[in-house]
């Protein structure tokens, strides 16, 4: 299978290396086309009307100075345009991608752009927390690409909607299992907006901020991928590529997130997750 690889972390990443490392170990051609430098966050930004410029890395990989979703873009309709993907992969990435921080992923903007595009698109991701060494580090990463080289071995037989990504979330220590799970009802993170202290901009009537979260929510919704990665299961979730309705609102239409799969899309991916834990 021909494969593209995108990512947020940058072509030289950890990640997305080990991955390239495993889909060629098993056969798989594999192409990088990857940001330059780290551009984590990114969500589905893109680089309209200045230039973005690309460097052949090798015969295998690209590095671009833009953002992943400009990578994927590139790539799809001009770089590998004369011999497309047959899938494309964006990951692994350093950090889980759960709930609706999935709405701020570089990695998932990367592999929504390629399902806008009409391909098929997987974002996987992986826990780093509990890595204490770069050993550990490196076994984590080895273990979510070991599931994304079984995913892509039955890749065919998955009944893939038009417009979904395929969010695979891995808890980086022991698995526990795999499992399909809804994504979008929580997130990992407490949202935090710091000020911070500075004398130097103060006198310029100027204010610095930081943005991020690192204290984790916890909480016991067993159906949410942000609970089941926590308690150690590698999480199967279909994301809509697509923001938008095809359906006029009605004051009595119940409400259902973008990132919640319909019961025939939940039914599909369920019966795919046990096949690969049948394997």
């Amino acid at each position: 299978m021909r494969i593209l690889l995108c990512n947020d972390d940058g072509y030289q990443a950890l990640g997305i290396q080990t991955l390239a490392r495993a889909l060629r170990a098993a056969g798989h051609e594999t192409i990088i086309v990857a940001p330059s430098e780290e551009r984590s966050g990114q969500s589905h930004a893109m680089t309209f009307f200045r230039p973005v410029l690309a460097r052949q890395v090798n015969t295998d990989t690209w590095s671009i100075y833009g953002t992943p979703a400009d990578c994927a873009a590139i790539a799809l309709q001009n770089l590998l345009a004369e011999s497309p993907p047959d899938l494309v992969v964006s990951g692994i990435n350093h950090g889980l991608n759960v709930g609706w921080d999935v709405n701020y992923s570089g990695t998932v903007g990367a592999a929504t752009e390629a399902s806008l595009l009409g391909y098929k698109a997987i974002a996987v991701s992986v826990d780093l927390d509990a890595a204490r060494t770069p050993a550990e580090t490196e076994s984590f990463f080895e273990a979510a690409a070991e599931v994304v080289v079984r995913t892509v071995a039955r890749f065919a037989t998955f009944p893939w909607a038009p417009l979904k990504v395929l969010n695979i979330n891995h808890p980086g220590t022991r698995c526990r299992g795999l499992l399909p799970a809804a994504s979008g009802g929580y997130s990992m993170y407490v949202p935090a907006v710091l000020e911070m202290r500075s004398e130097r901009h103060a006198h310029k009537n100027l204010k610095v901020f930081m943005l991020g979260g690192s204290e984790r929510r916890s909480n016991e919704d067993s159906s949410q991928d942000v609970t089941l990665v926590q308690q150690g299961f590698c999480t199967f979730s279909l994301l809509d590529a697509r923001q938008g309705s095809l359906e006029e609102a009605t004051p009595s239409a119940s409400v259902v997130s973008p990132l919640t799969p319909s019961r025939s899309d939940s039914s599909s991916l369920a019966g795919f997750v046990q096949s690969l834990e049948n394997q």
